[in-house]
């Protein structure tokens, strides 16, 4: 994986980041907990789940937005920057305030088919801390998350993802004379 380089990735993202992340980014690299959440990181192998990627995609996502929507959003949008995604297409973002003071800054989330904002008082360890740990409950996530034991899985080398071939769609054009 290699060593990130936060100047370049802070410099992408036009912010500094918490040093807790870039401390769970370190020890543990891309990958996801308890098979449904993944913390976004800046070496991801896959786009979906790259840093800088994801979160310049959700930051449009929230721009395109309809009015209504976006008056229901709790925070000004400029100042969400994704940080995670769970299997549900629920997005999990760090409230940027203050900007300059990154280590203060909390995380909120929302639910993909909802227009709820639950707020965690704390930074992204503490917030997977709470949630893992069952002592928060975000109400955006299944009810059935966590597990009993949740865990980390390493994000799988892209080179030993099996694709499966796509299931050649059936002719339906019948030749002619044929009997259909």
């Amino acid at each position: 994986m290699g060593a990130v380089d936060w100047e370049r990735v802070e410099d992408e993202l036009g912010v500094p980041l918490p040093d807790d992340y870039k401390w769970l980014s370190e020890r543990y690299g891309p990958g996801g907990f308890d098979d449904f959440m993944t913390i976004l990181h800046p070496h991801s192998q896959f786009w979906p789940t790259r840093l800088v990627d994801a979160a310049e995609r959700a930051a449009e996502l929230l721009e395109q937005m309809p009015e209504s929507l976006q008056k229901k959003v709790p925070y000004r949008i400029d100042h969400l920057l994704a940080v995670g995604k769970t299997d549900n297409g629920d997005t999990i973002y760090w409230v940027t305030e203050p900007e300059a003071a990154s280590d203060e800054w909390t995380v909120t989330a929302n639910g993909a088919r909802n227009t709820k904002w639950p707020h965690f008082d704390g930074g992204v360890v503490e917030f997977l801390v709470a949630v893992l740990s069952g002592t928060t409950r975000m109400d955006v996530f299944p009810g059935d998350f966590p597990s009993a034991r949740p865990a980390f899985a390493p994000e799988p080398d892209p080179e030993t993802v099996r694709r499966r071939p796509r299931a050649r769609r059936p002719d339906c054009s019948t030749p002619e004379g044929a009997s259909g």
